[in-house]
């Protein structure tokens, strides 16, 4: 690893870690297409996981007392079995294959999440069917999220259990990734390196987005962040058909 790779991965990591402690999601989305440009599709998806396990574990240590511990669970068992198909397509898919993947991904939840996409509750097997689905994209594109939000939109819960559900989801399933990545032989020195790199902007990130909370515009924001997804998706997606 370069020290031009170690700054960008710094400067991503802060990034995405102040959108997501601004707004309790995103940290995969904002991360992962620019960081598939440094480091490759596939590193990019273990080292987002990792740091936004560690990032949702800090988040969720001031919000722990607002979670919906049963839906979490639910959501929780059902990825589990979701996870290890998600690693099988990461190890077989091709990586310039992939980095298109991800950034086609990006875009369409962007869109569905701009668009205020809401499912309506659907009990048990809507729990079930959407850790399922939020699983196997955890593994494979790191992007675990944004089918859980859609869904937990539509259940109509208030915004601090929403966040703290979410930030227990995301720790329990991310610390379950890394343990998977690791037994599949997906975190090596190189890899080791990369996380070493972001570690620390996660702090500065969330540090940020605690004094911004309460200051900045949300609705420009959201502009602002559905922005920088479209056109790093779009870049990550001219950049693997130009190899």
């Amino acid at each position: 690893m370069t020290l031009a790779e170690a700054v960008a991965i710094f400067l991503l990591s802060a990034g995405a870690s102040l959108v997501q402690s601004l707004t309790g999601l995103g940290f995969g989305l904002m991360i992962v297409p620019p960081l598939v440009m440094v480091v490759g599709a596939k590193d990019a998806v273990v080292v987002s996981n990792v740091l936004g396990a560690v990032l949702s574990a800090v988040l969720l240590l001031r919000s722990h007392g607002h979670v919906e511990w049963r839906t979490g669970a639910t959501l929780f068992a059902s990825t589990l079995v979701g996870m290890p198909v998600g690693l099988l397509v990461l190890v077989w898919i091709d990586p310039g294959l992939l980095q298109v993947v991800i950034a086609l991904t990006v875009i369409v939840f962007t869109v569905l999440l701009a668009r205020g996409m809401r499912l309506h509750a659907a009990g048990l097997l809507g729990d079930i069917v959407t850790g399922f689905t939020s699983g196997i994209l955890r593994m494979s594109t790191s992007m675990s999220g944004p089918p859980v939000v859609i869904y937990l939109q539509g259940r109509g819960i208030s915004s601090e259990r929403f966040r703290a559900t979410l930030a227990a989801f995301f720790t329990a399933g991310g610390l379950v990734g890394a343990i998977l990545f690791a037994a599949a032989g997906r975190i090596d020195a190189d890899t080791g390196r990369q996380i070493g790199a972001g570690l620390p902007a996660l702090a500065a990130g969330v540090f940020t987005g605690n004094a911004l909370y309460r200051r900045i515009d949300e609705g420009l924001f959201r502009r602002a962040v559905f922005a920088v997804l479209f056109s790093s998706s779009a870049l990550a997606i001219v950049t693997a058909l130009a190899r």
